[in-house]
């Protein structure tokens, strides 16, 4: 019989069932507003980035004839070729690459070379929704979902001591993980396995008094953990904002972490780092960091293999250090049910 007042993990098939992962991809990814890149990688004429949300394939373009930032579906409505190419580029004019199908700024078809018939009025893009907070480029695929800064709710209030923007940019590694999603959240809002999986950082913060700070809303939360010296890399400050990007705040330094899923079981870990010019210490920190987000994959991975074994049945979460992962488990079991956050916790 369990103890009173325990809270259980979610079930093994809230990571392993496919039709589940459908049901986030549009009560999630599709309704949230998501981090895809930066402005700094748009402000040429024609500049361009792409990112796959969880399926969705989304580019935003800095358009040559009136330097609006515009985001929509990378596809095209024709026979759903691409738009632009994958990645980031420049491309002058929104022309399918598959064939030649050309749209204005507002997405709206102007022409279909050879087609030699006329088409429905109000042929077009889809466009998506697009806006740009501390140079950082987030996009909705929603009509209804809160702009940008009202969705944030109390969140910047907390990052307005850290001077990210006027950082500049250093470097960006990716990693493709066997896992869900979910597990690199789940491994993200504790710090109950620093000890045990991260000896390095662990050396450089006081691990034991690592806690997570929640502010009443359900989607993001700050991470502290006092470094041991004046002389660490680590500012032992985290922040978190559902559904799946933090800030990692290190000494004249930022890292951004994205977990993008690729389908049901796979997920990209992508780390962009920021730093001062003046920073002394930019590579040893990206050194450092890296080797913490290496051995938190490898447990991620060897969670969802056990997971996938069949043997293993849901535990129970620490009251002391996983009040934060129960939760984002709340507030994602609200989304598949009922659609969008814990909205009745939101201010």
């Amino acid at each position: 019989m369990m103890p009173a007042g325990h809270v259980t993990a979610l079930d093994v098939d809230w990571y392993l069932n496919p039709a589940i992962y459908e049901i986030e991809r549009r009560e999630v990814f599709g309704r949230e507003w998501v981090l895809i890149g930066y402005e700094f990688q748009v402000t040429e004429p024609g500049s361009y980035i792409t990112e796959d949300l969880a399926g969705y394939p989304v580019v935003a373009w800095r358009s040559p004839s009136d330097g609006q930032l515009v985001a929509f579906l990378n596809i095209c409505p024709h026979r759903a070729g691409p738009i632009v190419w994958d990645d980031a580029g420049c491309q002058a004019n929104l022309v399918c690459r598959y064939h030649g199908w050309a749209f204005n700024t507002a997405g709206t078809l102007i022409n279909a070379p050879g087609f030699g018939a006329d088409l429905p009025t109000g042929t077009g893009l889809t466009m998506v929704r697009v806006e740009v907070w501390r140079g950082m480029v987030f996009v909705c695929l929603s009509a209804t979902t809160a702009p940008l800064a009202t969705w944030f709710g109390t969140f910047p209030a907390a990052c307005e001591p850290y001077a990210f923007e006027t950082y500049s940019f250093h470097s960006r590694t990716v990693r493709h993980c066997t896992m869900n999603w979910k597990t690199y959240s789940d491994n993200f809002l504790e710090g109950y396995h620093v000890p045990y999986i991260h000896p390095g950082l662990a050396r450089d913060i006081v691990a034991r008094d690592y806690e997570v700070r929640m502010d009443g809303d359900p989607r993001w939360n700050v991470h502290l953990s006092p470094p041991r010296s004046d002389r660490s890399l680590w500012n032992g400050v985290w922040l978190y904002f559902w559904p799946n990007f933090s800030l990692d705040i290190f000494p004249g330094g930022i890292s951004v972490e994205r977990w993008l899923p690729r389908g049901h079981n796979r997920t990209d870990l992508i780390f962009e780092y920021f730093f001062a010019p003046d920073n002394p210490d930019c590579d040893a920190i990206v050194r450092t960091s890296e080797e913490v987000a290496d051995e938190d994959v490898r447990a991620c991975e060897a969670v969802h293999r056990n997971m996938q074994s069949g043997a293993y049945t849901p535990g129970l979460l620490s009251p002391r250090y996983e009040n934060a992962l129960a939760v984002f488990h709340d507030t994602i079991r609200h989304s598949v049910t009922h659609g969008g956050p814990a909205l009745a916790t939101m201010p």
